[in-house]
């Protein structure tokens, strides 16, 4: 019975996961999905710069429900506590808490027994949601669990690396990437297990940290990994896709942008990034985005664009006007909120969960006045129509900016024809440049940008 009522909280927690992250990111994308084992045990590890946002995006991309590690201290935030039980999370209590050496007994033994079962097991190993664009020094618990249970006879346990990837944390509906990596089997290590088990868990710890920074490399700063993410976008960017967004492929984008890490150093990589700054200087100058710019097919095209646009807008006008009444006031709440946090990587959790929970109670108050002046059966239809009108106030703003940027690069091509020409000259050298410093293994993936 317990096991029946813990495999349906998972498939609840599983698809509130989905829910929420679909509706904060615009897009998630997972590259390498082929390699996370479809059954058997399972330590999944991964890189923690989005606080609880995390946890959610591999709940809800993985397609096997993980069992987390999660620090003590979240279950003294009162409104987190029914998430951390519907999920499942093993708590763990740490030493920066003050926590002694035997209080992880109970974490441990749970653990053993989700991979006995054939479970996922996931950690943070970083140990705490950071704001660092390099990964932290990794916590040894990912190790001992699994050198632990490999110990007691639990067979074919493997590690899996994830990276997860933003191209903006924090912002509302951003796009994020889970990059699963190449599974990592023990057998180097048990038998050395058995004999020196702090050097054993020493050394995977330290593969793990390599096989992290495979999927999700270190940069110096988030300024390096964001302009070599954006070089990547314009590499990767389809041109003259006018019935797309503009937006490059997310997870070949990160191919890219690991590709230029690993294929320039010092001058190479800084001749590079100040081609882009150039490059987006002139962008800036005449009131254009690369994404528009590379999807623009000709005036006629961007007529279509706009009229398309302008159809979907007028379709929906009257449900996302309700949508903007019905969640303009917590939007905004959540927005305020969302900034009083210092460390970057809690804003997107202050956001995601506070407006769960304040567009809940709005949609709770929109049925309840229904209600009361049409009835119990046209409340029960408010209640259940006002996310579908929040839904239709979001897309129909996200029209109305394309719209309007095909409408800045119609204006940039008849007011400045010249400079227009030069600049789409300067961005096919940038892709040229950006190509030539790729390694013959990468350029196959930009050839077709060329």
């Amino acid at each position: 019975m317990a096991a029946r009522r813990r495999k349906l909280a998972d498939q609840v927690m599983s698809r509130l996961a989905r829910l929420l992250v679909r509706v904060f990111f615009r897009q998630i994308d997972v590259d390498g999905a082929s390699q996370l084992p479809a059954e058997g045990p399972v330590v999944v590890v991964a890189n923690h710069h989005n606080g609880l946002v995390d946890g959610l995006l591999l709940m809800a991309a993985l397609g096997r429900h993980p069992r987390f590690l999660g620090k003590a201290t979240l279950w003294k935030i009162l409104p987190l506590r029914p998430f951390l039980a519907l999920a499942g999370v093993v708590p763990v209590h740490r030493s920066s808490d003050g926590a002694g050496p035997g209080d992880n007994g109970g974490a441990f033994r749970t653990c053993r027994r989700i991979l006995a079962e054939g479970g996922v097991v996931a950690v943070f190993p970083e140990g705490v949601s950071h704001d660092e664009p390099a990964l932290q020094p990794l916590k040894t618990g990912a190790a001992r669990i699994a050198l632990e249970a490999a110990g007691d006879g639990i067979d074919g346990i493997v590690c899996v690396p994830v990276g997860l990837v933003y191209d903006a944390r924090a912002r509302f509906r951003s796009r994020a990437l889970v990059a699963v990596g190449c599974p990592l089997g023990l057998g180097p290590w048990i038998e050395p297990h058995g004999r020196a088990p702090r050097e054993a868990v020493r050394s995977l710890t330290a593969e793990l940290a390599g096989a992290l920074r495979e999927v999700n490399p270190d940069h110096a700063s988030w300024t390096e990994a964001a302009e070599l993410a954006r070089l990547a976008a314009i590499v990767c960017r389809p041109p003259g896709d006018d019935d797309g967004d503009g937006q490059a492929d997310l997870a070949e984008q990160h191919r890219v942008a690991q590709a230029l890490h690993h294929a320039t150093a010092g001058g190479d990589r800084m001749g590079l990034r100040e081609a882009l700054r150039a490059y987006e200087r002139e962008l800036a100058l005449l009131g254009v985005s690369d994404a528009e710019l590379a999807t623009m097919a000709g005036h006629r095209a961007l007529r279509r664009r706009r009229a398309r646009s302008a159809a979907v807008v007028i379709a929906v006008l009257p449900a996302a006007l309700v949508g903007v009444v019905v969640h303009a006031i917590p939007y905004q709440v959540i927005k305020r909120v969302s900034q009083l946090p210092r460390n970057e990587s809690i804003k997107a959790t202050v956001k995601l969960l506070g407006c769960f929970g304040l567009f809940t109670v709005a949609y709770a108050g929109t049925g309840a006045v229904v209600g009361w002046r049409r009835g119990p059966w046209a409340g029960l239809a408010a209640f259940a129509a006002a996310p579908l009108t929040g839904y239709a106030a979001l897309r129909s703003g996200e029209r109305l900016r394309a719209a309007g940027g095909a409408a800045a690069v119609a204006r940039a091509m008849r007011e400045h024809p010249g400079r227009f020409a030069d600049l789409v000259g300067q961005r096919a050298a940038l892709v040229d440049v950006t190509a030539a410093a790729l390694d013959a293994r990468s350029r196959g993936a930009v050839a077709h940008a060329r």
